[in-house]
């Protein structure tokens, strides 16, 4: 046994810096419609993954288990249901897999990662008209779910190019960050086009040392684009179609349904505590009868989910679930700030910031798996190990625990 663990941790450990291919393969696959062989690639991606270390870490073959035996719910296509339990495991799993690699390692990744951009943009400048339209949509992802994904991966873009210590990666990576915001623009979605410029901003206003007169022009650039942001989406009006309308309409829309979610939750004591479960039993309390706005934009079946990350977990666990995803929230901006003032990465803050102000307005893990993966994967960042402690691992004979 310690021998085929041998040989399986060298096998790993030469496919290592390829592994990462398969998230521009898994996208390429959603965007041709081929959603379960890509959910299928992804899934033995978190297996080949997990196995890694699996001769030092045994906890991992915990997570193995539960893989082999959920894969069936993992894969399967749940289309535009909402969330369910198999949502949170992918997360856990895909940090899993990402959990205290080198730093070097995580160069690569944030390389691969970034290339998903090319098969997405690809077949959205292909889409041309339909791109946005759901019912003809190439990928079969709705807007929110392909701005989330073109969002997160133009962030990543910065972070590769922040971290990047040569020119031809550097180079790359920001030909990567320009690919990014034209695929953010395709999308015509708020939130995939400000909040990778607000995770960005941040980032460099906390890098930079400022002079009164910077400071002043900063700010006053960004009061120019928030006010130039809100007079385009909100309330320039249009000859044929008034868009803005339908744009606050929405927002209202999404501002009683966060209210219905946690005031339906509230309302009995069972509930508060323990949550009403995933998907429908949640949904049903906040459907067309509980949100009038929802008739006025004639969506009949109301929302799929929360469109908030903490009333959807508030709704679905409870108390105890909602405390737990806050807690976790302020871990992960608290250590991708130490490892940006401490030790100068530069990559995991506006990731981390992207995802914080994302979960406000949307639940990017919904539906799409590669979104839960990439969501955990990046996460796992924050845990990279400096090169002398990799090293020293590497050198840890196979059989001894850590």
């Amino acid at each position: 046994m310690k021998a085929l663990q041998t040989k399986l941790q060298a096998l790993l450990t030469g496919l290592d810096p390829w592994l990462d291919a398969a998230f521009p393969i898994a996208t390429a696959l959603i965007c041709v419609k081929a959603r379960l062989a890509a959910y299928s690639l992804l899934t033995a991606y978190l297996l080949l993954r997990l196995l890694q270390r699996s001769d030092r870490q045994s906890w991992r073959w915990i997570l193995i288990s539960l893989l082999v035996i959920n894969a069936g719910t993992i894969i399967h296509d749940r289309d535009l249901k909402p969330g369910s339990a198999s949502d949170y495991l992918i997360i856990a799993m895909s940090f899993a897999a990402g959990f205290e690699r080198s730093r070097q390692q995580w160069q690569r990744s944030l390389a691969w990662i970034t290339s998903c951009l090319l098969p997405l943009l690809g077949f959205s400048l292909l889409a041309g008209d339909n791109l946005i339209q759901e019912t003809s949509s190439f990928t079969g992802f709705n807007i929110n779910k392909l701005g989330f994904l073109a969002g997160l991966l133009t962030t990543v873009s910065y972070g590769w190019m922040r971290d990047s210590q040569q020119r031809t990666s550097t180079w790359l990576a920001r030909g990567g960050l320009a690919l990014g915001i034209i695929s953010c623009s395709l999308t015509q979605s708020r939130a995939a086009i400000a909040v990778p410029v607000i995770a960005i901003a941040v980032e460099i206003a906390l890098s930079h040392a400022w002079t009164r007169r910077q400071l002043i022009a900063g700010v006053l650039l960004a009061l120019a684009l928030g006010a130039g942001a809100t007079y385009t989406w909100y309330l320039k009006p249009q000859a044929n179609y008034n868009l803005a309308t339908d744009y606050r309409l929405g927002e209202l829309n999404r501002v009683e349904t966060i209210r219905c979610w946690f005031s339906s939750t509230s309302s009995s004591e069972t509930s508060l505590l323990l949550g009403m479960g995933f998907g429908r039993p949640a949904q049903n309390f906040c459907g067309p009868d509980a949100i009038p706005s929802l008739k006025a934009m004639d969506k009949g079946k109301g929302l799929q989910h929360a469109h908030n990350l903490y009333a959807q977990v508030f709704a679905e666990t409870g108390a105890g679930g909602l405390i737990l995803l806050v807690g976790l929230t302020l871990a992960a901006l608290r250590k991708a700030w130490c490892v940006h003032s401490q030790d100068g990465q530069r990559s995991n803050l506006p990731v981390v910031i992207y995802l914080f102000l994302m979960a406000l307005g949307l639940t990017f893990w919904q539906v799409m798996m590669i979104n839960q993966v990439l969501v955990g994967y990046c996460l796992a960042a924050l845990t990279a190990t400096d090169p002398d402690r990799d090293a020293a691992g590497e050198a840890t004979p196979a059989t001894q625990q850590p």
